[in-house]
């Protein structure tokens, strides 16, 4: 039997994923609008009661989902910012777009978060409005507005050094939530401060779901502490060289309670979850069952150097051919979370972490047969470049390229490519990373 029956079958697996975390779909599946109220998942909202309705968005998914909002209800007025760059397709909305930096941010990033804070700041007492807040992956560094005192100079300068010190998105955004006017549920506080409601509609690109974590959780609360902050910056070396107005703005926080974020979500808000990785990997689950292949979900937790991953994945894969443990073959098996690549900054082409999964793991299975994996960022930019690769046993057959070297050297893109074996999509969004192996028996694929 032939490799490209089952290549295809991942192929397919893979973008019934992405297309069930499509921001469009995501919103236009959980919210509607009937009779004279809007109904978001299982909540209602009587629009007689509000005199406007604002919609923002904020993350790299925000014009999709501004759109798919607009297309349901027209908002009064609003805002959304996006992330600039080529791979950010923007969405045509009747309300303002602003592109600004994402990861560290610049003086724009604060610009038009300002202009979203000025809105909110201009509803009148005597009247009541609903924020409706549309939240995709990228909306930390996006979404910034420092304290006073604290320049984007220093913000950027906080910002690299997260980004290069190795620290875990958990622990980056607490950080941040501690050095900003919105995050960590200070955005919901500065609309409750103006009698005003917030619907916030989210999309997950952190494993495990915390909305606390979610572009730094602007309309969540939050439980960690200033001291938690500085313990975080210490233990990945970089308080001392964090700027002065930063450092000091955090230790005045030890010291005053009214600094910390709300440790509750506030009466005024309500936040819905309505697209996740989970959401990607049944979609691939229901692709494979109905192609008649049986089907686990292995975990949406998935986290760890790609290469070592890989090893542990394919062990597994292997053992269900040599012995049926776990489960028999033939099998697939999906999961999802957030894979990472260790490399020096300066070497960072190709360095994606789908890739390099699937790389190693082509290296595994090279004296195997009847193995497919397939990888992607479902964002469709993993690291710089395609978002992903398709590997079976005869993938480092194909080729006089040496695949440790590529490995090695963080350049599974070009490996890839030269095998015409990368894969590339458009997405407006990213729920994290979506891996499929698919097992089977051996000796079924001999071609």
């Amino acid at each position: 039997m032939s490799y490209e029956k089952y290549r295809e079958l991942a192929k397919k697996m893979i973008m019934a994923g992405v297309e069930a975390a499509d921001p469009t779909n995501s919103v236009g599946n959980n919210v509607r609008v009937s009779d004279g109220k809007l109904i978001i998942c299982d909540d209602t909202y009587d629009l007689e009661q509000y005199d406007r309705v604002l919609l923002f968005g904020i993350g790299k998914a925000a014009t999709p989902m501004c759109a798919a909002f607009e297309a349901i209800l027209e908002p009064d007025d609003g805002l959304a910012i996006t992330k600039l760059g080529d791979e950010i397709s923007i969405v045509e909305t009747k309300i303002p777009v602003r592109r600004a930096y994402h990861p560290e941010p610049r003086e724009v990033n604060v610009e038009s978060a300002r202009e979203i804070l000025d809105m909110v700041e201009a509803i009148r007492p005597d009247e009541k409005v609903l924020v409706v807040f549309m939240i995709s992956g990228g909306g930390s560094a996006l979404f910034t507005v420092p304290p006073e005192g604290i320049s984007i100079d220093d913000m950027y300068r906080l910002n690299q050094l997260l980004m290069h010190c190795g620290a875990t998105i958990y622990d980056i955004n607490t950080i941040r939530k501690h050095v900003s006017q919105v995050k960590g549920g200070r955005f919901s506080q500065l609309c409750a401060k103006k009698g005003a409601d917030v619907a916030a509609l989210i999309l997950s690109d952190v494993v495990g779901d915390d909305l606390s974590v979610i572009a730094s959780g602007p309309t969540y609360m939050d439980q960690s502490t200033f001291d938690d902050a500085i313990r975080l910056m210490k233990e990945y070396n970089i308080w001392d060289e964090t700027p002065e107005s930063i450092r000091e703005y955090m230790l005045k926080g030890t010291q005053d309670p009214s600094m910390e974020p709300p440790r509750r979500v506030l009466e005024n808000t309500r936040n819905y979850l309505i697209g996740t990785n989970m959401v990607a990997m049944q979609a691939a689950k229901k692709v494979a069952e109905e192609a008649g292949l049986p089907t686990m979900i292995l975990t949406g937790q998935n986290t760890g150097e790609a290469k070592y991953i890989a090893r542990c994945i394919m062990g597994i894969a292997k053992e269900i051919q040599d012995s049926g443990n776990p489960v028999s073959p033939p099998v697939a098996l999906i999961m999802g979370g957030e894979m990472t690549v260790t490399f020096d900054w300066e070497d960072r082409d190709g360095f994606g972490p789908n890739r390099e999964f699937v790389l190693a793991s082509a290296i595994e299975i090279a004296n195997r047969d009847s193995i497919i994996v397939a990888g992607v960022d479902t964002d469709g930019v993993d690291g710089e470049g395609k978002s992903g690769a398709i590997a079976d046993p005869r993938t480092v057959h194909r080729t006089e390229l040496s695949a440790k070297y590529y490995l090695d050297s963080h350049n599974a893109e070009i490996y890839f490519d030269a095998l015409g074996d990368s894969l590339e999509f458009e997405s407006r969004t990213n729920v994290n990373d979506l891996d499929v192996i698919i097992v089977l028996p051996k000796g079924t694929c001999t071609e």
